[in-house]
């Protein structure tokens, strides 16, 4: 089985570094990715936090669309109870009819940012908390020109020939269901696993309706991966992510990435130790001779050909190292 490798890119910063040089980072990245052989590359959407540089994923997705040639490019994703369907749907068809085929709209349903940022990106009003469901189907209606809430209302450009690829995001089964029920992409966060892993996917699977908005079921599994030269520093160049995401679960504002050497201060003989460890288990640890036997095995366990790679690491050359010799291997 050929797998579809793509990259998650969240524009990493580093202590002591800036959003501005995270952002060019991710520029390099994509045109590496395009000029190897990367089927897509995905940029997220975070708000009000140091640790990532984007917090425009559609800025940046048609900015990279302009500098390369093949690769895929989308969001992963808008996080759409801060947007209104209407704008979301303009802009994806306009990036869908300019780069027909290479456009993915990733769509997710969490807030993006910690309250107070929230709250700005609502001018001050209180977010409602109605069904993101709902929201997309508006934006399936809006794209497809299809009757909606208003009665006549267009979302230029019309007429589009090529529908832009929509993607669903989540981590359980009720986005799964929703994403198989309207007929579009899942991609489902493994780096963010929880029980309900498998009966997620398998759902989606088993439920995706082709008479929907696309006849085609595409399941993306996101994984956090390390590779190195030996197990011990790859597993050392992931104490920055694995820590990133132990603050996330403990709905704090991830920081920049900090050395190694740092984290181990901070963590070890805390109460946080034995959970940092178990995040860091679960990335993929190994080493280029090994590392294409491990994705296929994700792959396989997920009834998948599409891996999406999250890789965040204090040295910027050592991200670049582990998707060169996740290419390379490939």
């Amino acid at each position: 089985m050929k797998l579809k490798l793509g990259i998650l890119d969240q524009s990493p910063t580093i202590k002591g570094g800036s959003s501005l040089q995270a952002l060019k980072n991710s520029i390099d990245l994509a045109i590496f990715a395009d000029e190897t052989g990367f089927h897509s590359i995905i940029y997220s959407e975070h708000h009000g936090v140091e640790a990532y540089g984007s917090s425009s994923p559609e800025i940046l997705s048609a900015v990279l669309l302009s500098k390369t040639k093949r690769i895929k490019v989308g969001t992963g994703g808008i996080m759409m109870k801060n947007y209104s369907a209407y704008k979301i749907a303009e802009w994806a068809k306009m990036l869908g009819s300019l780069y027909p085929d290479r456009f993915i709209l990733g769509l997710g349903k969490a807030p993006g940012g910690l309250k107070d940022a929230v709250s700005a990106l609502n001018n001050h009003r209180p977010v409602i908390l109605s069904s993101q469901e709902t929201k997309l189907e508006e934006i399936i209606q809006y794209i497809t020109e299809r009757k909606g809430i208003y009665d006549g209302l267009i979302a230029q450009p019309t007429d589009v020939v090529r529908l832009p690829e929509i993607l669903w995001l989540g981590s359980g089964i009720q986005s799964a269901r929703e994403a198989a029920k309207h007929g579009v992409g899942y991609s489902y966060a493994d780096f963010m696993r929880n029980s309900q892993a498998l009966e997620s996917t398998e759902t989606y699977l088993r439920e995706f309706d082709r008479s929907q908005y696309s006849p085609a079921l595409s399941l993306q599994v996101a994984v956090a991966v390390s590779v190195a030269e030996d197990l011990k520093s790859a597993r050392y160049n992931a104490y920055g992510m694995a820590y990133q995401f132990l603050q996330a679960r403990h709905i704090q504002a991830p920081e920049a990435l900090l050395p190694t050497e740092t984290i181990e201060k901070r963590i070890l003989g805390t109460e946080n130790e034995e959970e940092f460890f178990k995040i860091l288990d679960h990335i993929i640890l190994d080493t280029p001779g090994n590392i294409s036997g491990r994705l296929r095995e994700k792959a396989e366990e997920y009834h998948t050909d599409e891996l999406l790679l999250l890789c965040n690491m204090y040295r910027e050359t050592d991200r670049l190292d582990t998707y060169k010799s996740i290419i390379l291997a490939h």
